[in-house]
């Protein structure tokens, strides 16, 4: 009897089950996170929303009603704004095309004006020295000739002073001579010759020289 109760109190008690979860818990395995989409009622998972067939007549009422509204703000507000902006930069891009062809035909008017004007005083110039060369060449000339015929006229005056002065110093030697001879032969023959032989005398002696 003493075994048996040793073996008895050897043996380990019975193993009690956990009580269950109250029934409003879920079981730990069957917690969600929250991201899950809730079954249908035959327990499949949906897809996307917008793929619903039984949304489709909502989808395209909205979808109408947004393009609409779209399309009222763009064509009143967005467009009308943006049209302004591209006519704006077109009008300045045409302004300063125009302006910078206006600019351009300018340029050139003012080079074939400069042109002009340099080719007008080009002749002009030339004109003008031609004219200054042939006034001076005149007066060069005119002076030539006056100075030429002055020049005569100077030389012919003094070839006549010339003239003049060789017949008075020829009228002085034949003094001279005549009193001299006078003189001389005065002096050799002790009697003074007469005039007639002196005159004779010098005039043979000079008619030789």
């Amino acid at each position: 009897m003493a075994g048996e109760e040793l073996k008895l109190a050897d043996v380990p008690p019975p193993r009690e089950d956990p009580p269950p979860p109250p029934p409003d818990e879920a079981p730990p395995e069957e917690l969600h996170t929250g991201t899950e989409q809730p079954g249908d009622a035959h327990g499949a998972k949906p897809g996307l929303p917008q793929l619903d067939q039984t949304t489709f007549a909502s989808q395209l009422f909205w979808l109408l009603v947004s393009f609409v509204v779209l399309y009222v703000v763009i064509s009143r507000f967005a467009a009308p704004k943006i049209g302004g902006v591209i006519e704006g930069r077109a009008n300045r891009i045409r302004d300063d095309v125009n302006a910078a062809g206006a600019a351009q035909r300018a340029g050139e008017e003012a080079i074939e004006n400069y042109e002009r004007a340099l080719t007008e005083a080009r002749g002009r110039a030339l004109k003008l020295s031609e004219e200054i060369r042939a006034t001076v060449q005149a007066e060069i000339n005119s002076k030539s000739e006056t100075a030429a015929r002055q020049l005569a006229a100077d030389l012919q005056k003094a070839e006549a002073r010339v003239v003049q002065m060789r017949t008075n110093a020829m009228a002085r030697v034949r003094d001279v001579a005549r009193e001299a001879t006078a003189d001389i032969v005065a002096r050799l023959t002790g009697e003074m010759p007469t005039v007639n032989e002196v005159d004779q005398a010098v005039a043979s002696v000079l008619g030789r020289g």
